[in-house]
């Protein structure tokens, strides 16, 4: 009686084997990359989340508990009119820009340090900058964006003049947008008091 015999497997090849193991890594590679592309993308939308000025909604629910840091603001800068804009981190009058302290501001080392105190306490970035004029002021809790291209957005305070260099001021509505064309600024509004908006600038 004849036995049948078993043809043994063949032993799987090197090239096949080293496919394999190419096929593997590249998959995993793949799936690296894709999840370092979706951090990134989710960092770069928090980050930006976070350095984004705030919005119009976000202004008005701050400024009831805010209102009376933002009125001495005012209040002193009505004091140092020869300043047009007062930043924690630097000054300028309308002859010069000042990026540490000068005497020829016109105002004490101390002076500038209790408005840091102001802008601090309220997150208040970029400080003031005000029209000496018509006493119109900016108070600029945050911007972002470089020159012309940035946005800033704050409380706008409106001088008690019947003249204005900020449009919100000169207006009959309690709010609106004016959105962005070349050569025109985009801007949006919403009145918070007689003399008070929250504000948003940019870009032009």
């Amino acid at each position: 009686m004849s036995r049948l015999t078993e043809t043994p497997e063949a032993p799987p090849s090197k090239t096949a084997s080293w496919v394999r193991k190419l096929w593997k890594a590249l998959f995993i590679t793949l799936i690296g990359a894709v999840s370092l592309v979706a951090l990134l993308v989710i960092g770069l939308g928090i980050r930006l989340s976070v350095l984004s000025p705030p919005s119009l909604n976000t202004l008005t629910r701050r400024f009831p508990n805010q209102r009376p840091d933002p009125e001495t603001i005012i209040s002193m800068s009505d004091h140092d009119t020869q300043l047009i804009s007062i930043d924690p981190s630097w000054l300028a009058t309308r002859t010069g820009q000042y990026p540490e302290y000068s005497p020829k501001t016109g105002i004490t080392q101390e002076r500038w340090e209790e408005y840091r105190r102001l802008f601090a306490r309220n997150n208040i970035t970029q400080g003031i900058r005000r029209d000496p004029e018509t006493k119109d002021a900016f108070v600029i809790v945050s911007s972002f964006g470089l020159l012309n291209r940035g946005t800033s957005a704050g409380f706008l305070y409106c001088g008690p003049g019947p003249k204005h260099v900020y449009l919100p001021c000169s207006s009959s509505q309690s709010s609106g947008e004016h959105p962005f064309e070349p050569g025109d600024e985009a801007y949006s509004f919403r009145k918070l008091s007689d003399r008070w908006f929250a504000y948003s600038q940019g870009p032009s």
